[in-house]
């Protein structure tokens, strides 16, 4: 996953619906179209595309206007109801005023006169794509931004709440210590103290992820590649399971200032998030590489050089719907139960990662998994001042 793809490469990650009813036609067009896109869609004319268009994740259309049952006009002046947004490449043998007038209308984006040139229509796919790349990058800086914000104000109500909650915890802790270290043993009363001390000890453990999700700057305590302690963090989680874990993690990374505590409790919880994502056992995927983020990036990170760690899964994966709440506090696909804490293990993450001035972001097809990317700058050569 690259933050800036270039258009042939977004171009492949696309589904594509093709709409053409002269068999000889799309035959010849979709073979060729294969080899541009992610995913083909055809149907040989208007009801079939509109059926296609609404079973998929369409991103761009392809049509014919002259074809039996329903013409393309007809075909995406219904698409356009459904989505107003999505690409229409209008191609035809006839330059009648009569189609471009409905089409200007209806409002597709362009038009190729038939016999159709496979470089004139690439071109104009392109050019769709590069608007519809522009978008998508807008929309995932505009989502990382506001969650950045959310989580800034949530930053700064946990430290308060944290403060308030670690001194109140200390004196009951105490006082119930005292009373234990005085009591009688086996009695009802010191059985009860015992569960209430046990309790005590738990609350501390929220404590210290509040305290996590309200550091918004990380005391930097080492400087060095960060491969060693990710690859330790993981393999940590993972005793015991049914995971298979494999390394693509160079040591050879740059540099990166990071708080080892800290980081070891990001990683940490990733992998311990992968493997409840495959209970009966499967694969991790850890690799890291450098990059670099350009200014205008869709991560909202600052302009720079990063190392990017990637953990991927090989689990159920994450539905399109949960995945912009995967970071949100207490939202979890598990039961809650008694377990304190559980629900707030990625947003601590993220808040530890942007203390750090990088992110983490998710993503994932249902079915196939699921992969998170952390980003974190790259120290600079001249040397940062371990804060």
């Amino acid at each position: 996953m690259n933050d800036f793809q270039p258009d042939e490469d977004f171009l492949r990650t696309l589904t594509v619906l093709y709409v053409e009813d002269d068999d000889e036609t799309r035959e010849q067009l979709t073979q060729i179209l294969h080899r541009r896109v992610g995913r083909l869609l055809t149907a040989e004319n208007g009801l079939a595309g509109l059926e296609a268009f609404q079973s998929g994740s369409v991103r761009m259309v392809i049509t014919d206007i002259q074809m039996p049952a329903m013409d393309g006009l007809s075909m995406a002046q219904e698409i356009r109801k459904l989505d107003p947004d999505v690409p229409i490449i209008v191609t035809t043998a006839f330059e009648m005023t009569e189609y471009l007038l409905r089409s200007i209308d209806i409002g597709v984006d362009k038009y190729v006169t038939k016999p159709i040139v496979p470089e004139r229509l690439h071109a104009a796919m392109q050019q769709l794509s590069r608007h519809l790349q522009a978008d998508e990058l807008a929309a995932r800086r505009a989502a990382h931004l506001e969650e950045f914000q959310r989580l800034q104000v949530l930053g700064g109500m946990a430290a308060g709440i944290a403060h308030d909650f670690n001194n109140l915890l200390q004196v009951i802790l105490g006082n119930v210590e005292n009373v234990v270290a005085n009591g009688l043993p086996h009695t009802d009363n010191y059985r009860s103290l015992h569960r209430a001390l046990a309790a005590c000890e738990s609350a501390k453990g929220l404590g210290e992820v509040l305290l996590h999700m309200a550091n918004i700057k990380a005391y930097h305590d080492s400087r060095k590649s960060i491969a060693s302690l990710v690859y330790r963090s993981v393999q940590d989680a993972l005793v015991d399971s049914q995971v298979i874990l494999e390394r693509h993690l160079p040591d050879s990374l740059p540099d990166v200032a990071f708080n080892s505590e800290q980081m070891r409790i990001v990683f940490n919880q990733l992998a311990r998030n992968a493997r409840t994502a495959m209970p009966a056992g499967g694969t991790l995927h850890i690799s890291g590489e450098p990059c670099a983020v350009f200014e205008g990036n869709a991560l909202a990170l600052a302009p720079g050089n990063y190392v990017r760690i990637t953990l991927r899964d090989t689990g159920s994966g994450i539905l399109a719907s949960h995945l912009p709440k995967v970071f949100y506090p207490y939202w979890s696909t598990q039961p809650m139960g008694s377990q304190k804490g559980l629900g707030l293990g990625l947003t601590v993450c993220y808040s530890l990662l942007r203390g750090h001035g990088g992110l983490i972001e998710a993503e994932s097809i249902p079915g196939h998994g699921a992969s998170f990317h952390v980003y974190l700058p790259v120290a600079s050569r001249h040397g940062d001042t371990l804060n």
